[in-house]
């Protein structure tokens, strides 16, 4: 039997074999109820994901780069959690990186043939990956050469490695961490940008937010190091300010502009009646925790 044959993603799924003949909401159901194992895929992968979690913290926290690298609808993921890091969290594009196979290109328009140049693969990590380094390959098949070129590049570069997957046997052999993500057969045969992209979705989340929680990057569950880019976001960092200070709007908005729009700094010179560079020196000595920066005598 092909390989391919025995991949999950790539089997016939006989909960939807009458998919093409269904009425709208038959085919809304179906989908949505294949959908319920994306969730449950990862839930069950929580394990490999709090290891990938820790070790995508003391990778940061040493000014290493956390590097996603994939290819097809994979790629694009984890291009997106890359991008998504620098307002949500403060980091710098350097710090946590996308690569996908083809280049930007590709994140507009399909670049089928790229994911089966393993040598590529190699070369894109090469570029950026050093030792203090950790790669998560992604590709839902386990198997996708471009990805595999770039793991075994990485461990020759000595970084962490990790491989997430929607295939038990996926190619392991240069993965310090496998994350595998049990979705089964997609309600569309073969069409990975469903199931297994939504529970990818939700693993990366997990991954990118939970190593920015240990890094310091939250307080409780607020994004303190959010960039306010926008009006939202401005008042957004008003808010937190606001709840995290206990005070009034107009107390909020004047600490914002006197730190230089920076929350964590705001909320210190509120609380603590201290000076912008007094609380810039507390958060660096704290390493940029807010809680024990607020709860230093």
């Amino acid at each position: 039997m092909p390989k391919m044959l025995l991949i999950p993603t790539e089997s016939v799924n006989p909960r939807t074999k009458n998919l093409a003949l269904s009425a709208p909401r038959q085919i809304a159901q179906m989908i949505n109820a294949e959908d319920f194992n994306a969730a449950r895929a990862v839930k069950k992968a929580t394990p490999a994901i709090a290891k990938a979690i820790q070790t995508a913290a003391d990778t940061f926290l040493r000014k290493g780069k956390i590097i996603f690298i994939g290819a097809g609808t994979s790629g694009r993921l984890g291009v997106l959690e890359a991008a998504e890091c620098v307002p949500t969290f403060g980091t710098k594009p350097s710090q946590i990186v996308g690569i996908i196979a083809g280049g930007k290109k590709a994140m507009f328009r399909a670049q089928e043939g790229a994911e089966d140049n393993a040598e590529q693969g190699g070369k894109d990590i090469a570029k950026i990956a050093r030792k203090a380094d950790f790669v998560i390959g992604l590709t839902a098949s386990g198997i996708t050469p471009y990805v595999l070129g770039a793991l075994k590049k990485a461990k020759q570069l000595q970084c962490q490695t990790a491989l997430l997957a929607c295939n038990p046997q996926a190619d392991t052999q240069n993965a310090d961490i496998f994350i595998c993500l049990k979705t089964g057969p997609e309600a569309l045969n073969g069409s990975t940008r469903m199931k297994a992209a939504s529970a990818t979705k939700m693993a990366l989340n997990a991954i990118s937010t939970g190593a920015m929680a240990r890094a310091g990057k939250i307080y409780k569950n607020l994004m303190v190091d959010v960039q306010p880019t926008n009006q939202k976001l401005i008042k957004r960092c008003l808010r937190l300010i606001g709840t995290i200070a206990q005070t009034d709007e107009k107390t909020a908005e004047k600490y914002f502009h006197l730190s230089g729009k920076k929350v964590k700094t705001a909320v210190l010179m509120c609380v603590k009646n201290i000076t912008k560079k007094q609380a810039e020196l507390l958060l660096k000595k704290h390493r940029g925790f807010l809680e024990e920066a607020l709860h230093e005598k």
